[in-house]
């Protein structure tokens, strides 16, 4: 009698997006504010498609002065305040619209951390490229993808390990082909679009590709 080996589970991407001091967020602003950590997001739609009541916790023991929403209650961890979201200043919303399960939210001094699971890396950089016509300074903090559930885990990529220069220089190479192949610009190319020269190219693309690929390479081994 033959078995049949039950189909793995598919692989997916877990992916942490910042956005630094995004507009009319009020996570964010509360965060700024009051000093504290925002946390516990909790989001309900209401049945408008246009707002979203959100509530979130202000790790702070007293209400603090300029916080965009109501005071709810008080609990061990902080204060408790409602607001309306619109949801086209939303990043969670807009994550969702792809068919992506949010999994947490937070802001700390001004900066939107958001966790979800997308199905594969596609759809990670569809959502990344809405985020950033609508949203100014999107960055992906970090990213990991999981094998089969029996397997080797998870392997983490933390681009928050980048400089600012470093994530530009890669950001720059990508978009005009440099990774490509055939290639889509050389070395000179990129190197004359960021205004600086080749060799220096060289140098930034080495030190930005380890610290990123240095993750995968030690879970290979």
């Amino acid at each position: 009698m033959s078995t049949t080996e039950p189909d793995p589970i598919q692989a997916g991407v877990r992916v942490t997006l910042a956005i630094t001091r995004p507009c009319e967020c009020p996570l964010a602003a509360a965060s700024t504010d009051s000093g504290a950590r925002v946390d516990s997001v909790a989001r309900t739609s209401c049945g408008s498609q246009t707002s979203t009541s959100t509530e979130f916790t202000v790790q702070s023991d007293s209400a603090a002065d300029g916080v965009d929403g109501d005071p709810v209650f008080r609990t061990d961890e902080g204060v408790r305040y409602r607001c309306q979201c619109e949801a086209e200043t939303c990043l969670a919303d807009l994550v969702e619209s792809y068919g992506c399960p949010v999994s947490d939210v937070h802001a700390v001094d001004g900066t939107l951390y958001l966790v979800f699971y997308a199905p594969d890396p596609d759809r990670v950089r569809e959502i990344v490229a809405a985020a950033r016509e609508r949203f100014d300074d999107v960055a992906v903090r970090n990213l990991s993808q999981s094998g089969e559930l029996v397997g080797n885990g998870f392997v983490s990529v933390d681009t928050g390990r980048l400089t600012e220069r470093q994530r530009e220089v890669l950001a720059t190479a990508y978009e005009m082909g440099y990774f490509d192949y055939p290639k889509g610009a050389n070395a000179e190319e990129v190197a004359g679009e960021l205004g600086i020269s080749p060799s220096t190219l060289a140098e930034h693309l080495a030190a930005a590709q380890q610290k990123v690929l240095g993750p995968v390479a030690r879970e290979s081994l």
